[in-house]
């Protein structure tokens, strides 16, 4: 069997496994998954304080809205943190509005089968907002991207990395 054949086998385990545990996945697309998905615990997600310090990670940050009054930026984008020995990954959004959304896209074969963990909706202005984590790894097909939108501003995400 082929390198080729045996990621293709992978990857449709992966998303029979992750259907299974309650995961809505798409080829190609978006995968619509309620915050329950990775919430608590589930599907290897963590919980994280939407205070979460870490370092930028991945690609450059997206603009959700431009400055306000106050010449703050909504900005979207990937952090980093080491939790409990183990580097994880997350979205956040830099000065979010209310009703403003972030939320992590992560997938196992590149980009093509993925899930969405979140949305999570800002309540409050000005303060960071994260989605759940999740542990990072080496393989060039374990990826992630941060993406937003709501508050009447339009969907934008990173580059996965």
């Amino acid at each position: 069997m082929t390198r080729r054949a045996i990621a293709k086998v992978a990857t449709t385990a992966v998303a029979g496994v992750l259907l299974a545990g309650g995961v809505t996945v798409a080829t190609p697309g978006t995968a619509l998954a309620a915050r329950s998905d990775c919430e608590r615990g589930a599907n290897g997600f963590r919980d994280i304080p939407d205070n979460q310090t870490g370092v930028a990670a991945g690609p450059a940050d997206k603009v959700l809205r431009p400055s306000d009054p106050q010449g703050l930026v909504g900005r979207i984008g990937l952090g980093a943190a080491r939790i409990d020995g183990d580097v994880y990954g997350f979205a956040a959004l830099a000065v979010p509005r209310v009703g403003d959304e972030i939320w992590m896209d992560w997938t196992l074969d590149g980009n093509s089968v993925y899930i969405q963990c979140g949305p999570f909706k800002a309540t409050r202005d000005g303060h960071q907002l994260t989605s759940a984590a999740r542990v990072t790894d080496s393989n060039p097909n374990y990826r992630f991207r941060a993406c937003g939108g709501g508050g009447g501003q339009a969907v934008q995400c990173t580059d996965w990395w």
